[in-house]
């Protein structure tokens, strides 16, 4: 099914709308964009033998003489009951899916037999986050534009550095938290995406960039210090609640859950990193993008289970067919744009080979 079919005849709203999709890609040259953002452009303890614990028993060869007979102790009279079986505990939740576990894909790891409590505590740690969507009229030095431009930056820094996609993610969220909570100027966004970055990276990454190599991608633009300052800033003003559940990991059960080969993977992995660069996308959670765009991924491959989508337990939503529904609209009409925006990091990075070029075969179907 063509991307075209899914967005006909709805209307969109905000930045994604036919009127305003232009909103975050008005700039025709990606230089000037790093220009109005004041960025720069960058490519037992070992005791031996001893037994320390010794224990004698003593003979003291004590006699008693003319012991006394025991007194007789009384047997109680035991009512006997017949013994009732338990009832077998009921399951307190259903399932959410019935996972069937393909072994020649090892590109998704996760352990199937908590999965189902694990995507559970994921939607209930999800439904103790604020709302972040609305802070951008609150910032007075930045807009809507200037945030996709440092996202669509950090896509390309995050490949550069080989780093996990939960990183990415949330670093992502760092930064909305962040600007959600606190006033920035524009010559400061740069290296708040950079410290949030180094947080991510601390708090998912086993190996990640050191100091020096986030300076150098920034071409000098800031001095150690100034990182290392904003990175403490960071922690202060979101009281060290840096984690939080991501799309991809809801995507990542979902489409295992439907068995969706090597490519249909990656094309819904191209969805879910073309939604981070657009501000609108922050009104749905994270369960939401990552279960909608499964569910186009569904529908452009003619997958037609993708009802099952709808469940109260996939997304903890009163509506969730409507809400699946809008969001996957919306990521559709975003990733229709792309082909004539200049942030480019997404549709280059997923028209690689190893991505198996699905950028290219959005394109094409």
């Amino acid at each position: 099914m063509e991307i075209e079919e899914m967005i006909q005849g709805n209307m969109m709203i905000g930045s994604l709308s036919t009127q305003a999709s232009g909103n975050i890609y008005s700039s025709l040259d990606s230089n000037a964009n790093l220009k109005n953002l004041n960025c720069a452009n960058s490519n037992n303890l070992n005791l031996g033998n001893k037994n320390i614990f010794f224990y004698h028993e003593q003979n003291n060869n004590i006699q008693i003489n003319n012991p006394q007979p025991p007194i007789p102790v009384p047997v109680p009279i035991i009512d006997i009951k017949p013994t009732v079986k338990p009832k077998k505990e009921t399951q307190k939740e259903k399932e959410i899916f019935k996972f069937t576990f393909p072994t020649n894909q090892d590109y998704i790891s996760f352990s199937g037999e908590y999965i189902n409590e694990i995507y559970s505590n994921l939607l209930l740690d999800e439904k103790n986050l604020k709302p972040l969507y609305g802070y951008i009229q609150n910032q007075h030095d930045i807009n809507e534009q200037m945030r996709a431009i440092l996202i669509d930056w950090l896509i390309e820094v995050h490949y550069k550095f080989h780093l996990k996609d939960e990183t990415l993610y949330q670093t992502v969220f760092i930064i909305d938290s962040y600007l959600a909570a606190f006033p920035i100027l524009r010559a400061k966004l740069q290296l708040l995406g950079i410290a949030a970055l180094l947080i991510s990276c601390k708090a998912q990454e086993i190996y990640y960039p050191q100091l020096f190599e986030l300076i150098d991608i920034t071409d000098g633009a800031y001095i150690k210090d100034e990182l290392v300052e904003m990175e403490n800033h960071i922690l202060k003003i979101l009281s060290f609640n840096i984690v939080s559940p991501t799309a991809i990991e809801f995507y990542n059960i979902v489409s295992r859950a439907f068995n969706f080969d090597q490519k249909q993977y990656f094309l819904g992995k191209y969805f879910m990193e073309s939604s981070l660069i657009d501000y609108q996308m922050i009104k749905y959670s994270a369960s939401v993008i990552g279960v909608s765009c499964a569910y186009v991924v569904m529908k452009f491959c003619g997958i037609n289970n993708y009802k099952c989508l709808y469940s109260k337990n996939v997304v903890k939503e009163e509506c969730p067919q409507k809400i699946i529904k809008e969001a996957a609209r919306e990521i559709c009409h975003l990733v229709k744009n792309l082909s004539n925006s200049t942030l480019k990091a997404v549709k280059d990075k997923y028209s690689l080979p190893q991505f198996l070029n699905v950028a290219q075969f959005c394109e094409q179907n």
